[in-house]
């Protein structure tokens, strides 16, 4: 049973069965939605970490295998392009100078390759918003997310993490999926809606809550054939 508290912020209502007695337990749905998304991002990083073991153990197999043939010159090429991609991938994230957010755009950023999708990342973000980034964690760990299971799939796969400075932060994720279903648009932000199934659609209304409780607003928007949802938070938060 749901029900709003004093301040107004939904709550999650229990009743425990305790012997002649009844336990009322009420919870800030908020707070449990987000040890809710903590815990699957959790989940997601394991299983990326996993991945990236099991990528570097073939690395490994390879580069053995061509050194036992004699092929030291492949071997040789096989590493400086790992390593070309690693430096690559250092500068990119040396322009995201908050740590938990440039830790998720890595972990993403390792799915995408998992999954065949072309993940680009644009603009930096300075340590001066470093008192957003519990917020930004959980605002992007959802959009990419979602961008990245709407391209899964597609021959061109291609997903774009923007970061500008206007009036405050401006964040994009852009994909070139199929975009929102239009029996979703007018709702797609209220709690429990998605075209996922059940015991989905708590991730974006979440996140667009989280938003405006710093004065933000949080959105999408069509543009040619990418679907693009932003969040936007003032300077003065």
């Amino acid at each position: 049973m749901d029900l709003s508290l004093p301040n107004r912020k939904p709550a999650r209502v229990r009743i425990l069965e305790a012997g002649r007695y009844q336990v009322v337990v009420v919870q800030d749905l908020g707070r449990l939605l987000r040890l809710a998304e903590s815990l699957t991002q959790s989940r997601r990083h394991l299983d990326l970490l996993r991945a990236q073991a099991h990528e570097f153990r073939n690395l490994l197999h390879v580069i053995g295998g061509l050194l036992e043939l004699g092929k030291s010159e492949e071997a040789l090429r096989l590493v400086r392009g790992e390593v070309a991609a690693e430096n690559h991938l250092e500068n990119l994230l040396s322009r995201l100078e908050l740590p938990m957010v440039a830790a998720l755009v890595l972990g993403k950023l390792r799915r995408a390759h998992e999954l065949g999708v072309r993940l680009e990342v644009e603009g930096s973000l300075p340590a001066s918003y470093a008192p957003l980034s519990e917020v930004l964690t959980l605002v992007l760990g959802q959009l990419l997310e979602n961008a990245l299971e709407a391209v899964q799939g597609l021959p061109e796969a291609h997903v774009l993490l923007a970061f500008r400075e206007m009036n405050g932060l401006w964040v994009e994720v852009r994909d070139n999926g199929p975009g929102v279903p239009q029996f979703l648009e007018n709702s797609l932000f209220s709690l429990g809606v998605s075209a996922k199934g059940s015991h989905r659609g708590y991730g974006l209304a979440l996140a667009r809550s989280q938003v405006e409780a710093y004065g933000g607003r949080l959105g999408y928007y069509k543009e040619g054939g990418f679907t693009v949802f932003y969040a936007h938070i003032p300077r003065a938060s």
